[in-house]
């Protein structure tokens, strides 16, 4: 096939065009960021062979340096672009250790419209110029003619959103109306000529070439061979020159009368600059000062269960302070600024969130003091008014309703602007800078725990609360919204596809564009942006995981026995088979699919293709079956397959399902509902199909039955004391009350499981500095610490019937990113 600058290949129902780098189903625009669309065309024109990385690097980051997790980011994203058109095939495959290779048949395809050799009229390049400047093409004459042409109302807005109107209505209407007028003109001449592949019409380079002075080939009289003038074809050429002159004119007026308030300006983070900030801890949130001088950020200092509130100063080396403490049973969310940048304002999520539960909103000064109540029983972090005077944030909670509210700064004079009744969510408001508008995240919790996406975008009124819709539904989750100082859109903070991690973007007001600004492995939270607009701070994760094996839970013989950027082998599950291999969570497939391994990292294989997300395994006592989670008929659902892959039977209908164990016998599985509409609790279903049995009726998560089948360990939430975090707990496999209660410390991270002997419950804590097993004896006492990991930390485990241990180990870096020269 020809590597060309500008094909059109036909695979599946899709069809690429590489010179617009734009694809096709049934005549409809799939979204593909850039860089999708530019690895897509790499790999449709290598069909069939395995393409190495270091060559896609090279063509499609040929002038940027990038590691292969960027390369293994946009794989992953491109094959869920093409999942969501043609989920019955899987386009790109990964070939272990080598490359990715385009799998289906593709044939090239004539352009639309069929086969020609006949170049385009002079009226057409136009045209084609306005167009190519939009794309961003070079060259000076399709560079002046494509904004004469986008002065002159053709080839859409100027590049950045911004309407010719805005600075210039008057002037540039005109132009426009007149241009048009010439174009009609043109296209008269044209038709008289014999049409627009008439061969008497002027060819596109042959006209430019007169207007911009290259030669004189078309000069009247002058034709080839010395032939005289061509009436009707002098005509045409005279209109040519016309229309382009006077786009010339009109782009000159456009340049230095109109354009200094209309200037064109690169996309926004299109050269940004990325700066992590030396700030120390487990950081969970920040919040940049409107005058970009101060970071506050919450974050738990090293063996701390509980995290405080925190702030330093931007560009100086200077300590941090600590300005509210840690409390027990509270989580701090929701930080920003006040605008006038005296005061920090949070959100305390616990015991004490005020009436109908929720948050409690705090105040404080930057730089230390009392804390101060303002107001309780918050659904939603506050946003300010432009002027300070008043805040808006939501009330209620699934499956309530929920209502976004507007109130003064100090919590008085509420006022309630709008109402959504569950399943319609309503959520993280943020105010417009004209002070007129909310924006807000909406969304369909039905379809929160499906996996497709269900949040969107809205504007409403601040003053009727009536809606207007930005997006379609089109996340699957979010956790901030900010809108750009000039009020041209918006920034946040989401995760596209289920499980994957959560990006920047940007969405253009009033016309809903969206575009991402970060695509990378890492994940990002918040984003907080300083007055002016020049700077950003989001919370940034990187995390890399992989597989370890140890005998006997020695962490000083442990052993790594899988790699690789981008897998995050083992991230949302890992397990022992009797047989002594290991099964295992991955998206090496560039989708989360289940995996099986030898013990020693050879002889992976994937057993589930082709069907959405799949993670959670766990496998029978006898070997035979796996089961696991997977989100192929909708929501997340309990799934149990033949050890080998084969025949996949669902076993539960359910919402919000998860941590599914088979009892010793193989008679049962057990598994946990969590999510908007039901409390967490614990259930049992049949391995061979039939009706769940509800074990709790108070909330329990986090199951796992014991070696003798006779109980099921879990996280019991149902009790007096710290709901926060729960207690281990001992519950029959037939269910009831728990038979045994043990508290945990503050560092308690769950993953609960039971140890071979039959003798202790295992789970994960922190007190150490990082996440390690500890087990807690039933018989009481102390926990005991089971393994001792320095630095990367412990994130999923299992225990073999002959005590080893497999371990999913992160190397996880997280910290505070400023992000700079983003407009």
């Amino acid at each position: 096939m020809s590597s060309s600058g500008s094909e059109i290949y036909e695979f599946g129902p899709f069809r690429l065009d590489t010179g617009e780098r734009v694809l096709l189903k049934d005549g409809a625009t799939v979204a593909l960021t850039p860089k999708e669309a530019e690895l897509l065309t790499a790999l449709v024109r290598r069909a069939g062979r395995v393409v190495p990385k270091e060559e896609l690097l090279r063509e499609v980051w040929a002038d940027t340096f990038v590691s292969e997790k960027t390369l293994a980011q946009n794989v992953f994203t491109l094959r869920k672009a093409l999942a969501r058109e043609d989920a019955e095939r899987q386009y790109v495959e990964t070939v272990p250790r080598r490359g990715y290779r385009f799998g289906a048949t593709v044939r090239e395809a004539p352009a639309a419209g069929g086969a020609t050799d006949a170049p385009p009229t002079a009226t057409e390049a136009a045209i084609s110029f306005a167009r190519n400047d939009a794309l961003g093409s070079n060259g000076s004459g399709g560079r002046a003619v494509g904004d004469a042409a986008a002065a002159a109302g053709w080839g859409g807005a100027p590049a950045g959103g911004e309407s010719i109107e805005d600075g210039g209505e008057g002037l540039a209407g005109e132009g426009r109306k007149n241009f048009e007028s010439a174009a009609g003109l043109h296209v008269s001449a044209a038709t008289e000529a014999g049409g627009p592949h008439d061969s008497a019409a002027p060819r596109a380079s042959e006209a430019a070439s007169c207007v911009f002075g290259l030669h004189d080939t078309w000069a009247p009289g002058s034709g080839p061979g010395g032939r005289g003038g061509h009436p009707v074809r002098d005509a045409v050429l005279i209109a040519v020159v016309a229309v382009l002159v006077l786009g010339g004119l009109i782009y000159a007026v456009f340049r230095f009368t109109i354009r200094p308030r209309t200037e064109r300006r690169p996309p926004a983070f299109e050269s940004m600059k990325v700066t992590r900030l030396p700030v120390a801890g487990e950081v969970q949130e920040a919040a940049i000062s409107p005058d970009g001088k101060y970071l506050a950020y919450v974050a738990a200092g090293p063996g701390e269960g509980g995290a405080g509130v925190w702030v330093r100063q931007v560009a100086a080396a200077s300590n941090a302070q600590r300005i509210v403490e840690p409390e027990e049973g509270t989580f701090y969310g929701g930080l920003s600024f006040t605008p006038d940048g005296q005061h920090v304002v949070f959100a305390a999520f616990g015991p004490n969130g005020g009436p109908g539960g929720g948050g409690e909103l705090r105040q404080v000064l930057a730089l230390g003091g009392a804390v101060r109540r303002v107001t309780g029983g918050l659904g939603s972090p506050v946003c300010f008014s432009p002027d300070g005077r008043r805040i808006a944030y939501t009330r209620g909670h699934p499956p309530g309703a929920l209502a976004l509210y507007v109130a003064d700064a100090d919590g008085s004079n509420e006022r309630k602007v709008a109402e959504r009744q569950f399943p319609s969510l309503i959520g993280l408001p943020a105010w417009s800078p004209d002070g007129r508008r909310i924006a807000v995240a909406y969304g369909t919790g039905s379809n929160a725990d499906s996996g497709n996406p269900y949040i969107g975008l809205a504007v409403l009124d601040a003053a009727d609360g009536s809606e207007t819709r930005l997006t379609a539904e089109r996340w699957v989750g979010a956790s901030k919204l900010e809108w750009l100082p000039d009020g041209s859109g918006l920034v946040l903070n989401a995760p596209e596809q289920e499980l994957s991690p959560a990006q920047l973007w940007q969405v253009s007001y009033p016309s809903g564009e969206v575009r991402r600004v970060t695509n990378d492995l890492s994940s990002y939270v918040g984003a907080s942006m300083t007055a002016d607009g020049s700077a950003l701070v989001a919370v940034q994760t990187d995390s890399n995981p992989s597989v370890w094996v140890a005998p006997q839970s020695d962490a000083a013989r442990a052993r790594q026995i899988t790699s690789g950027a981008g897998r995050f082998d083992g991230l949302y599950g890992v397990a022992w088979a009797p047989d002594g291999r290991i099964v295992y969570a991955s998206v090496a497939s560039g989708n989360w699919d289940i995996w099986t391994m030898n013990a020693d990292g050879t002889g992976q294989r994937q057993l589930t293709v082709g069907s959405r997300s799949n993670y959670g395994p766990s496998v029978s006592a006898d070997g035979r079956y796996i089961v696991f989670l997977s989100n192929r008929a909708g929501a997340f659902n309990i799934w149990r397959m033949d050890a080998d892959g084969s025949n996949p039977v669902r076993l539960t209908s359910g919402r919000g399902e998860n941590f599914p164990h088979v009892t010793p016998d193989g008679r049962w599985v057990v598994y946990a509902t969590y999510g908007f509409q039901q409390p967490g609790m614990i259930w049992k279903v049949p391995t061979d199909g039939g009706e769940p049995v509800r074990l709790t009726d108070k909330p329990a998560s986090w199951p796992f039955v014991s070696p003798d089948g006779r109980f099921v360990a879990c996280v019991y939430t149902g009790h007096e004391g710290s709901p926060q975090r729960g207690r281990l707990a001992v519950i029959p496999i037939e269910g009831g009350e728990p038979v045994k209660l043990f508290d945990v410390a503050p560092t308690f991270r769950a993953n609960v499981t039971w140890t071979p002997d039959n003798r202790g419950l295992a789970f994960l804590d922190a007190r150490s500095g990082t996440n390690n097993v500890w087990m807690q004896p039933l018989s009481g006492g102390r926990p005991v610490q089971l393994t001792d990991f320095q630095g990367n930390a412990v994130i999923a485990y299992d225990y073999s019937r002959d005590g080893r241990l497999v371990a999913t180990r992160s190397a996880e870096s997280t910290g505070v990113v400023l992000i700079r020269d983003f407009r």
